[in-house]
């Protein structure tokens, strides 16, 4: 803002007036586009912060075959923070993340999660239209490189309040 107003005492006098009136209609603007996007996903007014377990791990092989593994293990997301931490506790910004709703779908939304890792998230309400369970099911997969090529991992997401 400091920016801002300086420049505008370098302006014209009459020209004051715009720059200061800029100024705050960006900020409006910006604070407007923030409700607005905050609004559209259907997991934030039950909580920020979410617990996700699995209790097993697909993963497919270069030769097409996939096999499933006991592997447990938690993550946790965090939407105030724009983060996901896996289950080693490192720490992944997501990219974006977005809400899909298919007309004519018992489903209500689904919430597509994509991280720097280029590993994605997809999540549904458990009970399909959110109304009777705070509870979140999908799926995390994750692009590999070498032997192991796709990675799946089905999660149940809690609400951490």
């Amino acid at each position: 803002m400091k920016l801002i107003a300086g420049c505008a005492e370098r302006l014209p006098a009459r020209y004051r007036g715009i720059a200061g009136m800029k100024s705050f209609a960006a900020s409006v603007f910006l604070v407007i586009a923030s409700t607005a996007h905050a609004g559209e996903n259907p997991m934030w007014p039950t909580s920020l912060a979410w617990t996700c377990t699995f209790s097993s791990v697909i993963r497919c092989e270069r030769s097409v075959d996939c096999l499933t593994a006991a592997e447990e293990g938690e993550l946790n997301l965090d939407y105030r923070q724009n983060s996901l931490a896996d289950r080693k506790g490192t720490v992944h910004p997501i990219k974006r993340h977005y809400v899909q709703t298919v007309a004519g779908s018992p489903i209500g939304s689904e919430v597509k999660i994509e991280l720097d890792t280029n590993e994605v998230i997809w999540l549904s309400p458990a009970d399909g239209t959110g109304g009777g369970s705070d509870n979140w099911i999908g799926a995390m997969l994750a692009p590999k490189t070498g032997v192991i090529t796709q990675e799946l991992r089905p999660l149940i997401c809690k609400p951490i309040k």
